[in-house]
């Protein structure tokens, strides 16, 4: 981690064990959301009580003079916080290319990144050239779509563009879904087939209707056929060729070993302002993403170049 990281969170109880950790660096081009979305994890997490805006100078992770000034990240910060008994490190970072070695130090830092991609944006060179550092190194990752509710936000043409670029093993796990007015008002687990209503302000989980089952079914196929191949079960292959449905026990329990293997990089759509999503992003980070000692250790070497043991 570089000497200018700032630590935020440190009234986070610690954790009794390594496996109860989980840090997380968020990697994204300049203006994605990432700082956004990390405020808006702390505040589904309960670490904060009102969620702060970047342009008001008022998150947790920008609060340095001249990140206000600049209305942007201009170094890497750490903020703490819990989920379901695990501690979250989220490690946000710059995403102005003046700053890429601070992101660099925050993939070292961290044992899984969640890559921040705006609907309305889309990527840029930079992001698809971090993915592939972090496929060299086999880091697991997921993708997180923020701007959804953005006038340009187009979440299935960014999803398509994700795959082109990501490549294989890149599905969502849920879609959005719209209200009257084309709004995201909640998701559609891919998986189980529930709708999680925020219509209300509040998480409603109920059944999908049948429209729904239909616009999904492309989508859903996709991921369990991208779940199945990569569990290597040649008996849940032979069932979903069968035409059984598999338990999404099951799937779920297979796409989080993929996940932490790096073999499989999940998509989630997020509404960082009203906090759409966050909850099931903070699922994904602490059941599938793996904790610092199931990482292997970098590689270390002398100025010289000569390798070393890490102590």
């Amino acid at each position: 981690m570089s000497a200018n990281a700032k630590q935020r969170g440190a009234g986070v109880e610690a954790p009794d064990s390594p496996e109860r950790i989980r840090n997380v660096v968020l990697v994204g081009h300049a203006s994605a959301g990432k700082t956004t979305l990390a405020e808006a994890l702390l505040m589904a997490t309960g670490a904060v009580s009102r969620a702060g805006r970047v342009e008001d100078g008022t998150t947790v992770c920008d609060y340095e003079d001249v990140e206000h000034r600049m209305v942007r990240s201009v170094s890497l910060t750490v903020a703490a916080t819990a989920h379901e008994g695990v501690k979250i490190n989220i490690v946000d970072t710059p995403g102005h290319p003046d700053f890429v070695g601070e992101v660099r130090a925050g993939l070292r830092a961290a044992d899984a990144a969640l890559f921040v991609v705006s609907a309305a944006d889309g990527i840029d060179g930079i992001t698809r050239m971090l993915w592939e550092e972090c496929e060299a190194v086999r880091m697991p990752r997921a993708v997180v779509v923020t701007h959804v509710d953005h006038q340009r936000g187009d979440f299935d043409e960014v999803l398509a563009v994700c795959q082109r670029s990501f490549g294989e093993g890149t599905q969502p796990l849920f879609l959005p879904l719209l209200s009257d007015d084309e709004l995201p008002a909640g998701l559609i687990d891919l998986l189980t087939q529930k709708v999680l209503d925020y219509s209300k302000g509040s998480k409603v989980e109920r059944d999908a209707e049948p429209g729904h089952l239909d616009a999904i079914e492309a989508a859903r196929t996709a991921l369990v056929e991208g779940v199945i191949q990569e569990s290597e079960d040649d008996a849940l292959m032979d069932l979903w060729l069968e035409g059984d449905e598999i338990p999404p026990a099951t799937l779920i329990t297979d796409l989080r070993k993929a996940v932490a293997r790096a073999a499989f990089h999940p998509v989630l759509p997020v509404v960082a302002t009203n906090g759409l999503g966050a909850v099931e992003l903070l699922d994904l980070i602490t059941n599938a993403f793996p904790p610092p000692c199931a990482r292997e250790l970098p590689v270390v070497t002398t100025p010289d170049g000569k390798p070393r043991e890490a102590v």
